[in-house]
């Protein structure tokens, strides 16, 4: 992986974990697509960009207090194009320091005109545990 694309995952990974929805949401692309099937009361949902970006201001309000942390473990990244990375990790998520879920994830960024931005994702359960 390219060390520009190295420093773009890091910093958006930095950026979800400071928990600024305002700023996460400038790293979703307008033409973002993603399918999350790790949910406990249906199958998946399926969001574009404008939907996934009011999710979020929804989703960061109800962890306010609770210090959501994401933590990564890659497994996989290519290159799809010079402008698009794909990446597979297991993500597994955190509220208050207390383990709440691990997801198998495909991302995919995509540098846009105004920088890159998340393009694609696909999440599965991975554990319950």
């Amino acid at each position: 992986m390219s060390i520009e694309a190295i420093k773009v995952i890091e910093e958006y990974r930095s950026v979800l974990n400071k928990s600024d929805v305002n700023e996460v949401n400038t790293w979703i692309s307008d033409d973002f697509i993603g399918y999350f099937g790790y949910y406990n009361d249906r199958d998946y949902e399926i969001y574009n960009g404008d939907s996934y970006k009011k999710s979020n201001v929804e989703t960061f309000n109800s962890y306010k207090g609770k210090n959501p942390q994401w933590e990564y473990n890659d497994l996989t990244h290519n290159f799809r194009s010079e402008k698009e990375i794909i990446l597979s990790s297991i993500i597994t998520f955190y509220l208050s320091g207390e383990k709440v879920a691990s997801a198998l994830a495909m991302e995919i960024f995509k540098k846009e005109q105004d920088g890159w931005k998340l393009y694609r994702q696909h999440m599965e359960r991975y554990s319950s545990y």
